[in-house]
C-alpha cells in the first residue's frame, strides 16, 4: 500500500497543516483530509477509513498522545497505523510515543520530500508488524554520534529492522572501536564530533583492511558541497 492511500492528518499550526497536507498529496500521490484539533478528528476520522493517521503532538485541548489513545477506542480506527510528528524528540519521549503504539516519529521541522519517504516506509509495513525479533545473528552498526537523542532515534530506527547498534560518543572513541573493536555490518558516521571528527574516521576506515569492504553513511548537520565531495571522495557509501 502506498500511492493513493487515505491518510488522516491531526495538525493545530496552519502552515505546518497546508505544508503537510501539500507534500502527502502532490509528492506523495496521497488522498489526505486534515485536521486542526484532536476533538474534529475524532468526530470524522472513523467515517473515511484511513489508512494511516499523522498526529501532531503538541496541541491544545486534546494532544497527538491523547487523540491517539480515543481513537484506538473506535473500532474503525483500532488498527490504523499511527505516525507522530513533533518538535521534541528527547529520548525518553519518543520511547513514550513508541509505547503508544507508533510506527514512526517524525522532527518538525522536516522536509516535504523526507517525509513522504518515511510515510512511504510506514504504509508499506505489513498491518500488525511487529519489530524484528533480536537473534545473535542480526547485523551490527557501529554509530559514532555526540548528539545523545540522535544516538537514541537511531537506536530506535535501527532495532525495528532488526539490527543491533553499538554506540560510541566520540571521535576518539570511534578510533578505539575501529583499532580494537569487532568489525560490524555498517558504520554510521557524524561528521562534527568532539576530539576526531568523522571526516578522519572514514580516513582511518578506509585504510584499514579490515574495515575497507563496509558500507559507511556519514551524518551530518552540514550540507557544504565540499564536506559532501571529501566524504565520497574518501569512500563514503552514502551522505545524509
Amino acid at each position: 500500500m502506498s500511492r493513493g492511500a487515505r491518510i488522516v492528518v491531526v495538525e493545530d499550526d496552519e502552515s505546518i497543516r497546508l505544508i503537510t497536507q501539500l507534500a502527502l498529496q502532490e509528492m506523495g500521490g496521497y488522498d489526505v483530509t486534515a485536521f486542526a484539533s484532536g476533538e474534529d478528528a475524532l468526530q470524522v476520522a472513523p467515517q473515511l477509513h484511513p489508512d494511516l493517521l499523522v498526529l501532531d503532538v503538541s496541541m491544545p485541548g486534546l494532544d497527538g498522545p491523547q487523540t491517539l489513545i480515543l481513537m484506538r477506542k473506535i473500532p474503525a480506527l483500532a488498527e490504523t497505523p499511527a505516525v507522530f510528528l513533533t518538535a521534541s524528540t528527547q529520548a525518553g519521549q519518543v520511547a513514550g510515543y513508541r509505547d503508544l503504539g507508533a510506527k514512526d516519529v517524525i522532527a518538525k521541522p522536516f522536509d516535504p520530500q523526507h517525509l513522504c519517504e518515511r510515510i512511504a516506509a510506514v504504509l508499506a509495513m505489513p498491518r500488525g508488524a511487529a519489530p524484528p525479533a533480536k537473534t545473535s545473528a542480526r547485523r551490527t552498526a557501529l554509530v559514532v554520534e555526540d548528539d545523545p537523542s540522535l544516538r537514541y532515534l537511531l537506536r530506535f530506527i535501527l532495532e525495528r529492522q532488526g539490527w543491533g547498534m553499538i554506540e560510541i560518543d566520540t571521535g576518539t572513541g570511534g578510533l578505539h572501536a575501529i583499532h580494537r573493536g569487532e568489525v560490524t555490518d555498517a558504520v554510521l558516521l557524524d561528521i562534527m564530533l568532539p576530539e576526531v571528527d568523522g571526516l578522519e574516521l572514514l580516513d582511518v576506515l578506509r585504510a584499514s583492511p579490515r574495515w575497507s569492504g563496509v558500507p559507511v553513511m556519514m551524518l551530518t548537520a552540514r550540507g557544504d558541497e565540499a564536506a559532501i565531495k571529501r566524504a565520497l571522495a574518501s569512500g563514503a557509501n552514502d551522505y545524509l
